[in-house]
């Protein structure tokens, strides 16, 4: 996106936007095949992904591809309402804040932009954002630190540059990375296809083919994040720069965006402030990791740029006065639980509780704990996005282990005799389609009196009574292998499904720990931890 001024940059904006729209359609095609991988293979065999790739493209591409427009739209839209609850944005009118609301409406109205709601974040570190675009979707928000420090004419610059990123399309772009990560995040978080805890080592020694589907799970997970990253790298440093020009042209005043500037950096970095990183008036340089210029770049393009505009001698606006709390008000931040602490940049200190059916129900019983869960959930993955995960999203401490339990898992189950056609029927996803239909073919008995495997006295459907001719056939045409029988996945399947169920009623506690399980508190249940019980 090589923008050299306004209008290419919006031109090149537009265009950004568009190919984010078709990478987040990529992505969620490769987050619905995987997550759909285990039921089709129970459901609809014959157009899985893995068994009949193009079946499963004509039969489910168009409808997952519809349902990620949709979803795109949603997410796209509520950028606006997400970083309102993240950030405990409170919505302001003129009647509410008349200093702040009516310099950012002339910034509006003078780059002939439709004027957005407003919004201030209480806290002392001074900056500011904008969020969307329109009155419906649109927000300009500004901390209390920045009201407080900056004058009058400070202030229109710093709106005039957030009016020019709504101008220029940048809030477009920023809210459909906001919902391809996001939508990347929340796959890798709910994915049960990747190895995250070493307790998962055992599915794939016990059931074979979950080794590839383990594999190709995480793999995939790492590809949609990789798309998500992509995006983000896509956000330009010109685009402050831009902002910068348009707000010295609207303002005719470059010596009061150069004092704004010097006033806020470094200074302005609020608690939270990372997840909105990118949309921050001022933030971190791009190589400090963040996505803005560096503070002597701006500073030369501003003085550039408005070399002609600068009078040494011109006076300053300046209509602040004392801040007075409505009786009665206080800001969102003092008055709103914290269910999930973080440090200054919006990382959770501890790991958020495992999903479960309770936590799920505080949607409807208690919404706003089910959003602080959800945040800290995703927020907990985000910080982890660079924790040199391999191509199979394996995480560094698992490396090792995960190949071991791989090779262990090729030496044991692969048939001593090399037939091919049997190795394949023991790894490939064929096997997990066969391993849930023998499971749900009632009971098999085994020896001489029972040479079609029926059990009397029990009642097979027809579709049992299939399956179970479908296997003593296929046993009469496969030739005898030295290698571990075609029953062992569903033998083993059985077994581990009865070890857990045992588990889970003998000793729940360690059956959680294995499986790496955080319970939540009474609190996060939104239950009073003092009541009686």
């Amino acid at each position: 996106m090589a923008a050299q001024g306004y209008v290419s940059h919006a031109a090149a904006s537009r265009r950004f936007a568009g190919l984010l729209f078709l990478l987040y359609i990529l992505a969620f095609e490769l987050v619905a095949a995987a997550a759909l991988t285990l039921l089709l293979l129970f459901l609809d065999p014959q157009h899985a992904i893995v068994t009949n790739p193009a079946g499963y493209a004509l039969r489910y591409g168009l409808p997952v591809a519809l349902l990620s427009a949709v979803m795109f739209w949603r997410l796209y839209r509520g950028h606006a309402a997400a970083v309102t609850r993240q950030l405990d944005v409170r919505l302001v009118t003129l009647v509410d804040e008349p200093r702040f609301v009516t310099i950012a409406e002339q910034a509006c109205t003078t780059l002939g932009v439709r004027v957005p709601r407003f919004g201030v974040i209480e806290a002392d570190e001074p900056n500011a954002l904008t969020v969307g675009e329109g009155p419906s979707a649109g927000l300009m928000i500004a901390t209390r630190g920045l009201l407080e420090r900056l004058d009058d004419d400070e202030l229109l610059s710093v709106f005039a540059h957030e009016a020019s990123h709504i101008r220029q399309g940048d809030t477009r772009i920023l809210a459909a990375n906001h919902a391809l990560m996001r939508t990347a995040l929340l796959w890798q978080l709910n994915n049960p296809l990747r190895i995250e805890q070493w307790q998962q080592l055992f599915l794939m020694i016990c059931l074979p083919p979950f080794l590839i589907l383990l594999l190709a799970g995480g793999a995939v997970t790492m590809l949609s994040l990789a798309l998500a990253r992509f995006a983000r790298r896509g956000i330009k440093l010109s685009r402050d720069h831009v902002a910068d020009g348009e707000a010295v042209r609207v303002t005719h005043y470059p010596e009061a965006l150069l004092s704004a500037l010097e006033k806020v950096h470094r200074r302005g970095l609020f608690p939270g402030f990372r997840s909105v990183e990118g949309l921050l008036f001022d933030g971190p340089a791009d190589h400090e990791g963040g996505t803005h210029p560096g503070l002597a770049d701006r500073l030369s393009a501003i003085r550039s740029l408005g070399a002609s505009l600068f009078e040494p001698t011109r006076g300053r606006r300046d209509t602040r006065a004392p801040v007075r709390r409505r009786f009665g008000v206080a800001p969102a931040k003092e008055n709103r639980r914290r269910l999930y602490p973080t440090d200054s940049e919006g990382r959770p200190l501890q790991q958020p509780p495992t999903p479960t059916l309770r936590l799920h129900a505080l949607r409807f019983t208690d919404p706003d704990a089910y959003r602080q869960w959800q945040q800290a959930q995703i927020a907990w993955w985000e910080w982890r996005e660079n924790d040199g995960r391999n191509p199979f999203g394996i995480k560094p401490a698992l490396a090792i282990p995960a190949a071991m339990a791989a090779v262990f898992c090729l030496v044991f189950w692969w048939p001593r005799d090399n037939d091919l056609g049997h190795a394949a029927r023991t790894f490939g996803p064929q096997a997990v389609v066969k391993m849930f239909a023998v499971a749900n073919s009632g009971p098999e008995c085994d020896g001489p009196s029972y040479p079609d495997g029926l059990c009397p006295g029990y009642s097979y459907t027809p579709e049992q009574l299939a399956i179970r001719r479908e296997q003593i056939e296929e046993r009469r045409r496969e030739p005898v292998s030295s290698g571990p029988p075609n029953e062992g996945g569903a033998m083993f399947m059985s077994l581990f499904v009865f070890a857990v169920i045992g588990l889970a009623l003998i000793r729940p506690a360690l059956l959680k720990r294995i499986f790496g399980v955080v319970d939540a508190s009474d609190e996060q249940l939104g239950r009073d931890p003092f009541r009686r019980r």
